[in-house]
């Protein structure tokens, strides 16, 4: 059974120091790899607080058009996917 003092310890050692609300995107990144089966862009996506993301570049896009969605995306939550 746990006691007060372990709930407590358990507390202390949640770490706090992401915060989903204020989670904004701060960089987009491309490489493409080429010697793959076919050429494919991936995404990288950074974030205010440490937090990187990947992703790929879908449907025959380029990674110009990528890039050209940096600037509609930074400064935005990565968690509102519905926007």
């Amino acid at each position: 059974m746990l006691t007060d003092a372990d709930l407590e310890g358990a507390v202390q050692n949640v770490s706090r120091s992401s915060v989903p609300s204020q989670l904004r995107i701060t960089d987009l990144r491309v490489a493409v790899v080429e010697r793959a089966p076919f050429t494919c862009p991936i995404i990288r996506i950074d974030t205010n607080q440490g937090i990187s993301g990947y992703g790929e570049v879908r449907d025959g896009a380029s990674k110009t058009y990528a890039l050209m969605l940096k600037s509609r995306v930074l400064g935005e939550n990565p968690c509102n996917v519905d926007k």
